[in-house]
This record gives C-alpha cells, structure tokens and sequence, in this order.
C-alpha cells in the first residue's frame, strides 16, 4: 500500500518581503549620500578639464598666427561686448633687388621713385609650395603701422602694399605687381619684403554667463579703421563657445622691434546637477613675442 507523504512549503511572506524592501531603499539611500559627491566631483572635473582642452588649442592656434604676422601689423579695438584683435599673416618673405645693388640690367630694381615700373627681382631664393607666391598675393615693404603715412598697410591708399599680378623672368624670380605705390612709402634698410594674405580678424564674444563666442574672421579685405567683421558678412570659423570672456593686450616695445601679446581667454558652463547660475570656469593665458622689425 502506497504511502503520501506531504511536505511544508517554505517561501517568504508579504510582510517579510515589505521589511526587506524598506531595508534594502535605506541602505541604497545611504549609498548615495556617500557616492554622490566623489561622482559630482569626476563630473566637474572632467567638465573643466575638456574646456581647458578647448582653450588651450584656440590659444595655441592664435599663438601660431600672430607669430607669423607682418611686422606691426597687429591692432586691438573692443566694440561693444567684442574683443577683436587682428592682423595681416605673413606667408613668404625674400629681398628685393634695390638700384644700390648695381643690378644687371636684365634684372629689374624694386623702384622707389618711378611709379610705372611694376617688376623687380627676387635676389634670395624663391619660397616653395605650399608657401609660393602667386597672383593675388600682397607685397608689403616697411611697415611701420597705423597712423604712419606711407608706411601703413592699412591704408585706404597704402605706399607699401602691392598686389602681384604675375611670376615670370628668370628663373621665375621676377614679380609683376598690379602697381607700384612705393615712391609713396620708404624702402626698407635689410631691401625685405613681406608676402601677406588678407586680414584675419580673432572676435571674442564675451558674456560672464558662458554664452560668449571666439571667432576666427577672414575675408573682408584691408580696412582703415578697425571693424567687426561679423558686421560685413566677413568668412568665420568658430573657434571655442562657452566663452564667459577674454583679455587680450598689446604692448609695442619700439625700442626692441617687438611686440608682448597678452591672450587669456575663460570658459563656463552650468555646473552639472546644480542651478543653472553655478558654473564651472576654466581660464588659460599665455604671452607671445612678436618680431616687429620692418
């Protein structure tokens, strides 16, 4: 005869099952407590350390170009909230073939008294590419600046700055130039000449609340007075956002032909997991030396 046997379940009862909810959310509440700051502060870290990031490369950047720039040729102006600092880049650079060279007359002389002779003859050698001059390139001799007549590549009417037509002669060394305003100018002691591109213009936006912009401008041509080239449909390239401001200084030391270029710049964005009005800054500043030998 077969026997049943029957044994107890066993499991959890609801009242156990609630006690064991509310345990496991007070220890989960306690967790983090403890958790929450260590990740907030990875979170505000990381955050800081990507904008500087950020400002670190715009700074070098800028660093890089203003190197390069024709001499004297940097000028400062804030218009309303906008920092603008610009400048005319060097590409090329060579001497001139000057009358005092008791040149061959095959080789024409850069004239600085005859305003209908266009060509001269490159004595140093010709740059290569990526740097090689071209038609539409600026040949710029002695500048001094602005408010210096005759010696501001600036100007409305310029007696320095030319635009090369064309490349030819022997050897390709003989430079063809749109027009000759140099008797207007002076010649330079070293016989040097500066091949530039058109002006480029760095606008920083600033606003303390991190909404501000940097921008790289170029495109809008040589201006006499300074401008906002935002204002003129002027060719941009963003170069850092979340910008709350920056400083930038010009300090010319004539005595030295150089220049001191003061670049800071501040980046801010809300704290994350805080009020909006909490933000997190990083600021970077650097100085450069600019040759201004003319």
């Amino acid at each position: 005869m077969s026997r049943l046997v029957f044994r107890r379940m066993r499991g959890f009862t609801l009242v156990e099952v609630i006690v064991v909810m509310i345990i496991t959310s007070i220890l989960a509440g306690i967790m983090v407590l403890f958790i929450r700051r260590p990740v907030e502060s990875y979170v505000n870290t990381a955050a800081r350390a990507d904008m500087a990031d950020v400002a670190e490369i715009a700074l070098r950047r800028m660093a890089r170009e203003l190197r390069g720039a024709v001499p004297n040729s940097i000028r400062l102006s804030v218009i309303g909230n906008t920092s603008l600092l610009e400048f005319i880049p060097t590409k090329a650079g060579g001497n001139y073939l000057d009358v005092s060279d008791a040149a061959p007359a095959a080789n024409p002389v850069l004239s600085f008294t005859d305003t209908t002779r266009t060509s001269f003859y490159v004595v140093t050698p010709m740059p290569a590419a990526p740097y090689a001059i071209v038609p539409g390139d600026w040949i710029i001799v002695y500048n001094l600046g602005t408010g210096n007549t005759g010696s501001d590549a600036y100007a409305a009417t310029p007696g320095n700055r030319a635009a090369v037509a064309s490349i030819g002669g022997a050897n390709g060394k003989t430079i063809t130039l749109a027009n000759n305003p140099f008797p207007n100018g002076f010649a330079s002691p070293r016989k040097r000449f500066s091949v530039a591109l058109a002006p480029v213009t760095f606008a920083c936006v600033n606003n303390a609340n991190g909404t501000g912009t940097l921008t790289r401008f170029w495109g809008y041509g040589f201006r006499p007075v300074q401008i906002n080239p935002a204002t003129v449909g002027a060719t941009q390239a963003l170069m850092a956002n979340n910008v709350a401001g920056c400083t930038f200084t010009v300090m010319q030391l004539l005595d030295r032909n150089t220049s001191l270029i003061g670049l800071a710049i501040a980046l801010a964005r809300p704290s994350p997991g805080s009020a909006a009005n909490n933000l997190e800054t990083a600021t970077l500043a650097q100085q450069i030396q600019v040759s201004n030998t003319p």
